[in-house]
């Protein structure tokens, strides 16, 4: 029997998953400034914008990545069961955001300011911050957090703080030039200057 007989057939090559419908995005807020179209209410709290652009270890961008964003209301409060805090929830606010980035690796996402919240059964606060958990062909999950310049809790916060003085910096979102209300922040990957991943969010 011929070589060719006995070499089993090659396995074309295939992108690891896992892949996501577009109406895994599309059915989902994407902005938590604006609470309905026909709606003239927004939620309480200051308004900004976050820019974050995604980029390789190269430094090119990543498209089409899924990024949900989790964040308190104004009040440091989360609309979920676990927070049981007496702070007040906010009717016009959810705190939770799904985006995919374009082709240049960017997303924005119009919101409100966080509140600062105390840490359960600490003595303990923390920084006005939103919860990043990143999804993308390859790999599981990835989750990081995004603090903001200026935040005076910033130089306490147990999340920050525990972090190498070298890779704080890369958490923190900067005002934009043109806009007080933008913040941009560029998250790289992997490679040199890899922005720090935790392994969870519960904090």
């Amino acid at each position: 029997m011929s070589e060719s007989r006995t070499r089993p057939p090659f396995t074309p090559e295939a992108t690891i998953g896992p892949f996501y419908p577009g109406v895994f995005v599309a059915d989902m807020r994407q902005d938590l400034w604006d609470v309905s179209p026909l709606v003239a209410h927004h939620p309480q709290g200051r308004p900004i914008t976050l820019v974050a652009r995604f980029v390789d270890s190269r430094q090119r961008p990543v498209p089409s990545l899924v990024v949900e964003l989790w964040q308190a209301n104004a009040h440091g409060r989360y609309r979920h069961p676990l927070d049981a805090s007496a702070a007040p929830l906010d009717p016009q606010f959810d705190g939770f955001a799904r985006l995919r980035t374009g082709d240049d690796g960017v997303l924005r996402c119009r919101t409100i300011m966080p509140g600062s919240h105390p840490v359960p059964n600490q003595h303990l606060v923390r920084a006005p911050h939103l919860r990043l958990t990143i999804f993308a062909s390859g790999i599981d999950r990835l989750v990081t957090q995004v603090f903001f310049d200026g935040e005076p809790l910033n130089t306490s916060d147990p999340v920050l703080q525990s972090l190498e003085a070298s890779l704080r910096d890369r958490l923190i979102a900067r005002r934009a030039p043109h806009d007080a209300d933008e913040y941009q922040l560029t998250i790289v990957m992997r490679g040199d200057g890899e922005t720090p991943f935790f392994d969870d969010w519960e904090s």
